[in-house]
């Protein structure tokens, strides 16, 4: 079993102690159950988040290549038709 030492502000403190001791119970360990707890769920969370920033490419470029290849016109005709749309939009 490790000890990590942390420094948090008195306020975030206060509220833990309050919450931890109304789950656990005011008994030893219950500030270590609900540390152990509040590790394990940021834990989990930010590993969810990392896998999946380690499946997205890095080069945005890369990542949208191929996204447009079902669409017929070209990068002029979808340009013009975009600055209708704008044109449309600024009129309303």
């Amino acid at each position: 079993m490790g000890i990590i030492k942390v420094s948090i502000e008195d306020e975030v403190e206060k509220r833990f102690r309050e919450t931890a001791m109304r789950k656990f119970g005011y008994s030893r360990g219950s500030l270590s159950s609900a540390a152990q707890k509040a590790f394990m769920y940021w834990v989990d969370k930010e590993k969810d988040i990392l896998d999946i920033r380690s499946q997205v490419k890095r080069d945005p470029v890369e990542s949208m290549r191929g996204i447009l290849k079902h669409v017929k016109k070209s990068s002029i005709e979808l340009q013009h038709e975009v600055g209708k749309i704008w044109a449309e939009e600024a009129r309303k």
